[in-house]
């Protein structure tokens, strides 16, 4: 027991309290920091929560709803989590097929001229044959078709001076264009003459 001193009073021995009650106010202060800390995730878990559930679903709204559900995320949170981390993953995704893509482009170009002497005359359908993406193997017929422009012109003009059949067809039979771009010729060449 420590003696305690009361001003203007005569001395006695009073128990001193306030180290026990010290500690128990910095063991409280202590308790409760741990519990607000044990409610907050760290950055490390919440991105690992985040793969697991991107892991085993689809796309970034089931991600999100196995966030909610499993792990006890806000919505919106969970939504933008999931969201970032599928946009992650899709980019480099992307940038790995473009290096791949990029590594490959001599067999590519040899595809390309291939697919080019087709006698179906669809660029797309031969280059998909050849394990193309179909945007990448529409986008390569594209510039083969604004490359080859002046013949296409010249084509163009021989089938409308002919009368035996419609400029579409012509350039169907006889240059191998595809159905697509011959329909379109006809369909110009006939508002064209709808507005004389």
């Amino acid at each position: 027991m420590r003696a305690a001193r009361v001003v203007g009073a005569p001395a006695l021995l009073v128990p001193a309290l306030e180290a026990p009650m010290h500690r128990t106010k910095a063991w409280f202060a202590a308790a409760l920091t741990a519990a607000a800390l044990a409610c907050f995730k760290s950055a490390a878990k919440k991105a690992a929560e985040v793969r697991e559930c991107s892991r085993i679903t689809m796309n970034a709204q089931g991600a999100a709803q196995c966030l909610v559900l499993q792990y006890k995320w806000n919505q919106d949170a969970a939504l933008t989590a999931a969201t970032a981390y599928q946009q992650e993953q899709d980019s480099i995704a992307q940038l790995h097929a473009d290096a791949t893509w990029r590594a490959e482009a001599a067999r590519h170009k040899n595809e390309i001229a291939e697919c080019a002497k087709d006698p179906s005359g669809d660029v797309t359908r031969c280059l998909m044959g050849y394990g193309w993406a179909e945007a990448r193997a529409v986008a390569a017929e594209d510039s083969l078709w604004r490359h080859d422009a002046a013949n296409h012109r010249q084509q163009v003009a021989t089938c409308t001076r002919q009368r035996k059949m419609q400029a579409g067809s012509c350039l169907q039979l006889y240059y191998k264009w595809n159905p697509a771009r011959a329909l379109a010729v006809d369909d110009s060449i006939r508002r064209a003459q709808m507005r004389r």
